[in-house]
């Protein structure tokens, strides 16, 4: 490395030299940064309108066959009503209707191996609670960033509702 003087002239023009300069710098991502770039960043979500009974209802559930473990990364929902209870639950009973997971890499071809489903009623089966919130009218974001992890032969399960509101549910995840 050449020995360059570290002082300019007082009657030149002034001279620099960078160093420390990166030929490829280093980029930090989120996890759901990463999944989303190698298209294994899926979401799922479920909006109805309910009545006093009910809630909506989302499910996402993982086969047991699938070879694969999902990671959640984000809950999201809303509700019309303040007192509504939002409940994320272990492996919830749910008789839903089938709701196709969408790849948040709208560049790739991969399916999720996870199956969801959604429903305007009530969880059955013995769930284990895993979180329980009462939030007032509006929306809310459980930011999980892979926090919550559903081996092969689990579900999660996120219920929004007591009260007649319109309500929605949404869960993203990666699955690895």
């Amino acid at each position: 490395m050449p020995n360059y003087s570290v002082f300019n002239r007082s009657n030149g023009p002034l001279f620099t030299q960078q160093v420390n300069t990166f030929s490829t710098p280093g980029i930090d991502s989120s996890p759901e940064g990463g999944a989303a770039m190698a298209g294994i960043l899926f979401a799922a979500n479920f909006s109805s309108s309910i009545t006093a009974a009910q809630n909506a209802i989302l499910q996402v559930s993982n086969p047991s066959n699938s070879g694969k473990t999902m990671y959640v990364s984000r809950i999201a929902g809303s509700s019309s009503i303040a007192g509504t209870t939002v409940n994320v639950l272990k492996n919830a009973t749910v008789a839903g209707s089938a709701v196709t997971p969408v790849n948040l890499n709208f560049g790739s071809t991969t399916v999720s191996v996870m199956t969801a489903q959604s429903l305007a009623g009530t969880v059955s089966g013995s769930p284990v609670a895993i979180l329980t919130l009462v939030l007032s009218a509006g929306s809310f974001v459980l930011e999980l960033g892979g926090r919550i992890v559903v081996p092969p032969g689990n579900s999660i399960t996120v219920s929004v509702g007591l009260g007649s509101a319109t309500a929605s549910a949404n869960i993203n995840w990666w699955e690895y």
